[in-house]
């Protein structure tokens, strides 16, 4: 808390003003003057004065306001804050646990769906390669039974490269 102003006769009591000016002083009436009477400075004083005591009375009434405050309210407010972010972090707890589980539910039946379509293509490709296979072996036979010299010759061809080839890679790994 703010430690109380030092007072002293030089320092001047804010608490008074905005009063009239003591008897005595030059320029002083015994009745105040009117308003439109006065001049510029003694409006602007008056206004200066004035708004420095509402400050005064404001800070005064503040300071009141702080010291009826007892520590008891603000611990009990901070309790309800505390116990109000408790209940909204379990909320958002709970709103997460039940988003996890619609995602994850989600994604097992994407993954289901994604597992049986890969099923289903690998069976066609597998059903389209014993085809292919198939018809590649019917070729092969046909071709077999009208070319029996022509796939003679190839298959002695054939045999003579990967011989060469061998004899080759065996050189080679001598040295």
């Amino acid at each position: 808390m703010a430690e109380s102003l030092h007072r002293s006769s030089d320092t001047p009591n804010f608490d008074t003003y905005p009063s009239s000016p003591p008897e005595g002083l030059p320029g002083h009436t015994d009745t105040e003057r009117p308003l439109h009477e006065r001049t510029s400075l003694e409006q602007h004083a008056a206004e200066l004065g004035a708004a420095a005591g509402k400050v005064v009375v404001m800070m005064r009434q503040t300071k009141e306001n702080l010291e009826h405050l007892t520590q008891h309210a603000i611990y009990d407010r901070v309790s309800e804050l505390a116990e109000a972010a408790v209940a909204k972090a379990e909320q958002l707890q709970r709103i997460a646990a039940t988003r996890t589980q619609e995602l994850s539910h989600a994604a097992q039946v994407k993954a289901g769906e994604l597992g049986r379509q890969a099923r289903e293509k690998s069976a066609e490709l597998a059903r389209q390669a014993k085809e292919r296979y198939g018809d590649a072996q019917r070729r092969a036979k046909q071709t077999v039974h009208d070319y029996p010299v022509h796939v003679a010759l190839a298959v002695g061809v054939v045999g003579f490269l990967i011989g060469a080839a061998l004899r080759v890679r065996r050189a080679n790994r001598a040295y």
